[in-house]
């Protein structure tokens, strides 16, 4: 009877421990850089915010909600401002994670809105609104400060649409980094 508990016991102690047990809550925001390519192909850098939530189910699996929005004051030369406002959600996967650090990777759709200019010819630009499905799969590290509070570091390709030049509607291959100030609500790692 007693063989039996002492390899359960010895079993549990060579195993790593799990990250987490049980539900845990997530909140953070932070500063965000967007490399735009746009359809005439130049790039276009944004800055602004993105914010999240996050549900962690089991120690290596979670759900997001992810809002970023960037802007800049004048978009290619063309004095038209540019903004892309994003809202997306989608899984998050932890394949690594030792002492107070975690690896990420995570795939997210939903709708990007994309508000630019195009430059046609000389001083003229398209310009405009455009609503779309959009993607964005990445991935990043957490690291853990203390408690509740953590750092996170991302970066992602993000797959949104506007109007090349002619005015027909096209797909846009962005990169997004993000940086932010992770609270953690609930169970902690």
């Amino acid at each position: 009877m007693i063989a039996p508990l002492l390899a359960q016991a010895r079993h549990r102690g060579a195993a790593p421990a799990a990250a987490a047990t049980g539900t845990a809550f997530e909140a953070s925001v932070g500063y965000t850089y967007l490399s735009m390519n746009t359809p005439v192909q130049q790039v276009a850098g944004l800055n602004g915010v993105d914010g999240n939530i996050l549900v962690d189910f089991k120690s290596r699996w979670g759900l997001t909600a992810d809002a970023s929005y960037v802007r800049t004051g004048d978009v290619l030369g063309t004095g038209h401002s540019g903004n892309v406002l994003s809202l997306l959600a989608g899984p998050m996967f932890y394949p690594a994670y030792w002492k107070r650090n975690r690896i990420f990777i995570r795939g997210l759709a939903g709708v990007g809105w994309v508000d630019s200019a195009v430059p046609v010819t000389g001083p003229y630009y398209l310009g405009g609104t455009v609503a779309r499905l959009s993607y964005a799969a990445g991935g990043g590290v957490e690291h853990t400060v203390t408690g509740r509070f953590a750092v996170r570091l991302g970066c992602d390709y993000l797959r949104t649409a506007f109007a090349n030049s002619s005015g027909a509607i096209v797909s846009q291959n962005n990169v997004r980094m993000v940086g932010g100030i992770v609270i953690r609500l609930g169970k902690q790692y």
